[in-house]
């Protein structure tokens, strides 16, 4: 049998030992703070779907929420006064694997791939079959099928560039300049697609430097008709002394000269028009055209020379 001592201090004992029981509500409340739960992360850190996926572990509906502080004071409160869900945050997004870790996974997997790749190169090589013989039509139509010049690829560029060039218009400019003053009184600047006629009227002049540019795109040609002479202009033109006729003059840039191909002379000439020039260009080029005045011009008196023609494809590319 104990002693009284021995009882007293057995009943001592019992007396220190912290009971189970939770006996207020604030302390069941403590048990879900945040300060408890270290491995859930700050909620003003966190992105507008990480707050959604933590709300629906809690079971709340934050589909009618708007701002992003609701849903941050929403799951601030559901931490502070709900129970903890059972699925926890870091089970919905795992941590990271650390450097060490990639590094041994990335051997691992590499030595299982190279041997994989002996064993496999082995027993193809004890199992494969003699090659069978090359046809001939199979090796003549392999290089233009590397090279990327099969027919149909062939069409297709071939196509395309017929597109870009029914897009590329003729071009014709000349700038009007006063002499001897060099002032800028305007320009004649006219595109033609091709398909469409070609019509330009050049400013006659005795400078070179006075003459159009002709700019005619890849895949694309210029037919130059005819030329002809405004009547009355001509004839007031004649009146003045020392006139003597027009000339239209052309140049390429293979031959930079400026040369007559029709000329107006006022004692030999009886039309005022000429119909069979039969000249065509086909670019890329760039022509110069000259309405070039044969003396009188000096008195100031100027006509006008008109080119007539046509813009097309090349026929020899298309």
């Amino acid at each position: 049998p104990l002693s009284y001592l021995q009882l007293h201090r057995l009943q001592a004992a019992k007396a220190t030992i912290p009971s189970p029981r939770i006996h207020s509500s604030a302390t069941a409340i403590s048990i879900f703070t945040p300060s408890i739960m270290p491995d859930l992360p700050d909620i003003s850190s966190m992105k507008l779907s990480e707050l959604k996926k933590e709300l629906t572990l809690y079971g709340i509906d934050s589909s009618n929420f708007c701002e992003k502080s609701e849903f941050t004071s929403s799951l601030k409160n559901a931490r502070e006064t709900l129970p903890r869900p059972k699925t926890t945050y870091r089970e919905v997004e795992p941590p990271k694997p650390s450097e060490e870790e990639v590094r041994a996974e990335k051997s691992k997997h590499k030595s299982s791939s190279r041997s994989k790749k002996s064993s496999s190169s082995s027993s193809s090589r004890s199992s494969a079959p003699a090659p069978a013989p090359i046809p001939q039509a199979s090796t003549s139509s392999a290089p233009a099928q590397s090279n990327g010049t099969s027919p149909s690829v062939k069409k297709d560029k071939k196509d395309m560039k017929r597109l870009l060039a029914s897009r590329s218009p003729v071009t014709a400019l000349q700038r009007l300049v006063e002499r001897p003053s060099e002032k800028l009184l305007g320009e004649r600047n006219n595109s033609f697609l091709p398909g469409s006629p070609f019509s330009f009227a050049l400013r006659g002049s005795l400078r070179e430097d006075d003459s159009a540019i002709i700019s005619i795109p890849d895949g694309v040609c210029l037919k130059i008709n005819a030329a002809s002479l405004d009547r009355k202009a001509v004839e007031a033109y004649l009146v003045q002394k020392g006139s003597i006729g027009v000339s239209l003059k052309i140049s390429t840039e293979e031959n930079p000269q400026l040369m007559p191909i029709w000329t107006f002379d006022k004692e030999k000439s009886k039309s005022y028009t000429v119909s069979d020039l039969g000249l065509e260009v086909c670019g890329p080029r760039k022509i110069r055209l000259l309405a070039f005045m044969e003396m009188g011009f000096r008195s100031g008196a100027s006509v006008d020379v008109f080119v007539f023609g046509s813009v097309g494809l090349d026929r020899n590319k298309f």
